[in-house]
């Protein structure tokens, strides 16, 4: 481990005493971040996962996220969402505001398509502010050509595939990284076996494929030299294609001319600035595939109600749409709230209703949920995982009847839970989530009954949940959906009365 970078003493103290001003925390949590801001290796300062962090020092995921984003908002830590390759590590783009996120990038690394989702693709990191500590990897081109690869350009949790270890990988991948200075020429001597092989040059965004095919043919040379913007090969024909990336255009240069071998490649470059250059071998027949991250706060988990309160500025693009492929929605309902304004008046009901949503708000957030809108008396909520939306559910309705035991008139609550698909919109300055999903949601909320959970199929088969409903009574039919036009399985869960 290197020797921590020093840190600005003075604002360091002003900043973490604006984050406690932020909000009330538990005793041990600001020293717990002061001591990481001043002791941890510059490298885990770099991206860091608030969910990773709350678990080494014993922090719920849900107050870990609020310490970040709230850490951000006051200066501590930069904020940055991340554009990573379902295919591979790779970093394919960072942004400070949501709005700068394309729904579709190519990665530079493995040539992937990715179609961008908030809960797939984009990740949300926190980095420690230049200002309160410097550390090297704000300065890439002062990092080691391995280190601008291996730990700049890669993300954070990859999950090497087969078993693999992250030095494994690139072992069985790479034939060498080379810093080339401007005006420098230099030959690298490669044992090419039958495949694709490729040079990178991320620091000009540049990359060189060779697909190599055939029986073995006596050594050879090529030249590439590093000009203008784009690699030349004066001696083999070459076909350009343009990459789209998240933050610009990615030169591609192929040739398909090569064949297995002894081969030197003779490196020249013209410019005024180093190439920053890695060299890999990918095998016969490869193909990207969707591979694993360790657990990490996406696009969609951060949308919390602290987020958008602190970052209202940041939305998606009025112009675009990005998808959210898994996702689980609540709705609830009171029982024929109209009744109650006229019973006792609307001083009275309001406040009743505003009593009611202070409980949801509080289990939706305590489930790592999200509060998407209110629609009257209504709730709309995104969870990312099933098992968090059926236990909010469940302990609605139980906190609800225990509310109801000294309210001056007692709530119904109706609840409906649905796992499907969705795309997030800018619309009146919000985020919000539509698609025939989210339609059916709302519908299988529409079938529950007063104290009653209604659960699609597809929430319900989710991992974990049957082991919460195994206890409880639940039913199981096939019911019409309005406006979906084929009847789909529900499960209904009657939720008995909670006495104090």
């Amino acid at each position: 481990m290197s020797v921590p970078s020093p840190v600005n003493e003075s604002l360091l103290s002003q900043r973490l005493a604006a984050l406690g001003a932020a909000r009330s925390w538990a005793p041990n949590v600001l020293p717990e971040l002061e001591h990481f801001i001043r002791t941890a290796d510059d490298y885990d300062l770099l991206r860091v996962n608030p969910i990773q962090y709350g678990g080494a020092v014993r922090m719920s995921e849900a107050d870990a996220i609020e310490l970040f984003v709230h850490a951000a908002k006051v200066g501590l830590f930069d904020m940055d969402w991340l554009l990573i390759c379902a295919y591979c590590p790779q970093v394919a783009g960072s942004f400070r505001e949501l709005d700068q996120v394309h729904p579709r990038f190519q990665c530079a690394f493995c040539n992937a398509i990715n179609d961008v989702a908030l809960d797939d693709y984009i990740q949300v990191a926190f980095t420690v502010s230049s200002g309160v500590r410097d550390i090297i990897f704000r300065h890439p081109e002062r990092l080691s050509v391995e280190d601008f690869y291996l730990r700049y350009n890669f993300s954070k949790g990859f999950i090497a595939p087969h078993g693999m270890t992250h030095q494994q990988l690139v072992a069985a991948l790479s034939r060498g990284f080379a810093d080339i200075e401007a005006h420098e020429h230099r030959s690298f001597d490669f044992e090419v076996t039958a495949g694709r092989f490729e040079v990178l040059d991320l620091s000009h965004k540049l990359l060189l494929v060779f697909f190599a095919d055939g029986e073995p043919a006596e050594p050879q040379e090529t030249l590439v030299q590093l000009e203008s913007g784009r690699f030349h090969v004066p001696d083999r024909p070459t076909a350009p294609k343009d990459m789209v990336l998240g933050d610009g255009q990615f030169s591609f240069r192929q040739t398909a001319d090569l064949s297995p071998g002894k081969h030197t490649i003779r490196i020249e470059n013209r410019t005024d600035d180093r190439g920053r250059f890695w060299f890999v071998q990918y095998p016969p027949g490869f193909a990207p595939h969707l591979v694993e991250y360790e657990p990490f706060l996406s696009g969609m988990l951060l949308l919390t109600p602290s987020f958008r309160e602190l970052y209202k500025a940041q939305l998606v693009d009025e112009g675009e749409s990005i998808k959210v492929s898994d996702m689980t929605f609540l709705f609830t309902d009171l029982k024929k709230s109209t009744p109650l304004y006229e019973s006792v008046g609307d001083v009275n009901a309001y406040f009743l209703v505003r009593q009611h949503f202070e409980i949801l708000n509080r289990i939706i957030r305590e489930r790592s949920g999200t509060i998407i809108k209110t629609i009257g008396d209504a709730v709309m909520a995104g969870f990312e995982r099933p098992q968090d939306a059926v236990c909010a559910a469940i302990e609605m309705i139980e906190e609800l009847s225990r509310f109801n035991q000294t309210a001056s008139r007692p709530l119904g609550l109706k609840v409906g839970v649905h796992r499907g698909r969705a795309i997030a919109v800018n619309l009146n300055d919000r985020i919000d989530y539509f698609g025939q999903d989210v339609n059916i949601a709302a519908r299988v909320q529409g079938l529950a009954d007063v104290d009653e959970v209604c659960i699609s199929a597809t929430a319900m088969e989710a991992p974990g949940v049957g082991d919460i409903v195994n206890s409880r009574s639940v039913s199981r039919n096939y019911e019409n959906l309005k406006g979906i036009g084929q009847k789909m399985e529900v499960h209904r869960m009657t939720i008995p009365p909670t006495q104090t």
